[in-house]
């Protein structure tokens, strides 16, 4: 009658805290903040001398984060400082220690349920590192309310707008989700896809054929186009304050929200100790951490007012789901829009003629070198149309 429960490693968040030398069990209510530009002008260089330890210490928060969604958008930010570490990054190290000192562990449920779809939650935190100004892409692909994947990752290029950004981060939910589709059409479960995001920029690049006018996308990625097209992806916008992928990008969290959130995802933070969970080692230890550099952690405050979130595809039923959240429909011709406006003469009359090598190909096939074949067939509803593909 019950699921299964499964629980991040409650021993890595212990270790992580130990190293970080925190003893007094202050915390705090998230485990990330935005510093301000003048916070980011004043940084300075982190000593050298704590560059192992500092290292060590994001390593740790990094292997964490793979099970722990909640620290995943604070654990990248740390972790694009490793080679060269400043002040604010060791702040922020802080911060997510303070944050796992109060919520050790988090537990992941799976129930019994019935599903009809595979739905990715896309979310980009646009230009949010103030450093090299790119982009993170986060998501998560659900089966029902199980949580079967999350990231929160650093795009490869600058986007020079939020619409190029969230479309890089469709992109990227789309492709996850076609491959947690193919892995359980393997296990004998043939189940649909629907990508949501809150971006109606990116649902416009991902409806058209083309680039159109935004010249700086990779080509590679418009595979998602032909997709929306074919309905292997059923495209649906959610509203921001509902897109539970936030939790990934943005730090502008309350502590109510992000339970919520959480909970949301079949997840719950529960206290105690595991009674499974091993103890750590006691003894002299020569590795490089926090507590050997003497450096002490403090407090921070955080006041934030909670928003009511829930997820679509749980909470309403099929057709009142196509109803709050109609699918995105591509429109049915293939030609460019701004092709197919231009008054160029040579240009119309090879679209033209180029359309009549495409009848002619769906009436004769494909053609090789049977030329003779062609010119004795009389057929005047393809005359015209054979002699163009005989010249």
């Amino acid at each position: 009658e019950h699921g299964l429960e499964y629980e991040a490693d409650p021993g890595q968040a212990e270790k992580f805290i130990t190293e970080c030398g925190l003893g007094e069990p202050n915390t705090v209510a998230t485990p990330g903040v935005r510093p301000s530009c003048s916070e980011l002008e004043n940084d300075e260089p982190l000593d050298p001398k704590l560059h192992a330890a500092f290292r060590g210490a994001v390593a740790r928060a990094n292997y964490l984060s793979a099970d722990r969604m909640d620290v995943q958008f604070a654990a990248i930010g740390i972790c694009r400082r490793m080679a060269v570490p400043n002040q604010q990054s060791w702040l922020a190290l802080k911060r997510l220690c303070r944050y796992l000192v109060g919520l050790p562990r988090l537990v992941y449920r799976y129930d019994w349920q019935t599903v009809e779809a595979i739905d990715v939650y896309t979310a980009t935190d646009w230009a949010g590192c103030p450093r090299t100004r790119k982009s993170t892409s986060g998501g998560c692909v659900l089966v029902g309310s199980h949580t079967v994947k999350t990231w929160s990752t650093t795009q490869s290029s600058i986007a020079l707008s939020s619409g190029e950004a969230e479309f890089n981060g469709a992109v990227r939910g789309a492709g996850a989700g076609l491959g947690y589709q193919s892995l359980l059409r393997d296990l004998g479960q043939d189940l649909p896809l629907r990508v949501w995001t809150d971006s109606t920029a990116s649902i416009g690049i991902c409806s058209r054929q083309g680039l159109g006018k935004l010249r700086h996308l990779d080509t590679h990625t418009l595979w998602i186009q032909q997709a929306v097209r074919l309905k292997r992806v059923d495209l649906r916008k959610v509203p921001g304050e509902s897109n539970p992928a936030d939790l990934l990008t943005k730090h502008s969290f309350s502590r109510d929200r992000l339970e919520m959130v959480v909970e949301l995802f079949g997840c719950n933070f529960i206290d105690g100790r595991a009674g499974s969970g091993p103890f750590q080692r006691k003894g002299a230890n020569e590795k490089a951490t926090m507590t050997s550099t003497g450096q002490t952690l403090n407090a921070m405050d955080d006041t934030a007012a909670a928003q009511p979130t829930v997820l679509p595809h749980v909470t309403f039923t099929p057709d009142a789901l196509d109803t709050q959240y109609p699918p995105m429909r591509a429109p049915a011709y293939d030609e460019l829009d701004d092709t197919m406006e231009d008054a160029d003469p040579v240009l119309q009359t090879g679209l033209r003629l180029a359309e009549d090598i495409r009848q002619c190909t769906r009436l004769q096939g494909r053609l090789r070198g049977f030329k003779d074949d062609v010119n004795e067939k009389h057929d005047p509803n393809t005359e015209n149309v054979v002699n163009i593909c005989t010249e």
